[in-house]
């Protein structure tokens, strides 16, 4: 399990998408198994701390970075 601690306002937005070369078999089996933990860590001016807890094989991106991602093929 990998973690990711970041900040998020109002409409921003996180994606969860499997990483290039992940096993899908062995995605499935851990989710099955431990699942995705979303924590609200803290609330403070309109902006919100998520944990997010999930499998080695999902990449979780902020919003702002999908199209970096995705161009990078």
């Amino acid at each position: 399990m990998g973690r990711l601690v970041l900040n998020r306002r109002v409409n921003e937005q996180v994606r969860l998408t499997l990483r290039r070369g992940a096993s899908v078999d062995s995605l499935l089996d851990q989710l099955e198994d431990e699942g995705i933990w979303i924590t609200v860590a803290q609330i403070e001016g309109g902006r919100a701390r998520l944990v997010i807890d999930a499998p080695d094989e999902l990449l979780v991106l902020r919003d702002e970075l999908v199209e970096r991602y995705e161009q990078s093929d």
